[in-house]
């Protein structure tokens, strides 16, 4: 598996995180294919949604009715004391919990289910989004930060689709990103629905070299 997409790789920079995030905060409707182009060409979707029924998989739909449920039991944003494992059953090893760092800028995996770290091909709980993103030096590095970032800012739920890089098992993700409050803070946390859309196919030889892409080695 060649490593094509590392040359022209680029950690993303704070007033670029910025600028992105302004774009998905004027998002309403229908989203200009060329916004979303500006963002990151591998991005199929990106929109606020408030329905289940706007969420094509029943698990984001399940997770989105959850936290609404919570919302509005408790007035605002569900804090994180309110999650229970429990109750989240159905989607369980679909879900990631990160914990916000630099107002958003960049987050902690706190959680990394297992369905996830499956197709990802690693469990990167522990590590800042800033950190996974430049040892694989994913392409989607600027999109990642940039729905956290935008997230943090309103906040609000937010789903997005994009295609994988090559050397992910997955064709395409789908993402519900929830904010959690903590002490005050509107959003000190996310709870992510990431759910793989299809199964790459991977030799033993591309799997070594996605290994030793996400390894850092």
């Amino acid at each position: 598996m060649t490593r094509e997409d590392d040359d022209g790789w680029i950690e993303p920079t704070d007033p670029a995180i910025e600028e992105s995030a302004d774009r998905i905060l004027a998002f309403s409707g229908a989203v200009d294919p060329q916004a979303l182009a500006a963002i990151d060409e591998r991005v199929q979707a990106v929109a606020w949604v408030d329905r289940p029924d706007q969420l094509e998989d029943r698990k984001l739909g399940f997770l989105l009715e959850h936290w609404q449920k919570l919302a509005r039991a408790c007035g605002g944003i569900p804090d994180r004391q309110d999650i229970d494992v429990l109750d989240l059953v159905p989607a369980i090893g679909n879900l990631m919990v990160l914990e916000a760092e630099r107002d958003g800028f960049d987050a902690v995996y706190r959680v990394y289910g297992t369905g996830v770290a499956d197709r990802a091909g690693r469990d990167w709980t522990g590590y800042r989004v800033s950190e996974m993103n430049r040892i694989t030096r994913t392409p989607a590095a600027l999109l990642y930060r940039t729905c956290y970032r935008a997230v943090f800012r309103r906040p609000a739920p937010l789903y997005t689709e994009h295609a994988s890089p090559q050397w992910v098992g997955a064709n395409s993700w789908r993402r519900l990103i929830l904010p959690l409050s903590d002490g005050g803070i509107p959003c000190a946390r996310f709870l992510v629905g990431n759910l793989p859309v299809g199964r790459k196919l991977m030799s033993p030889a591309e799997i070594a070299a996605q290994q030793q892409r996400i390894r850092g080695s």
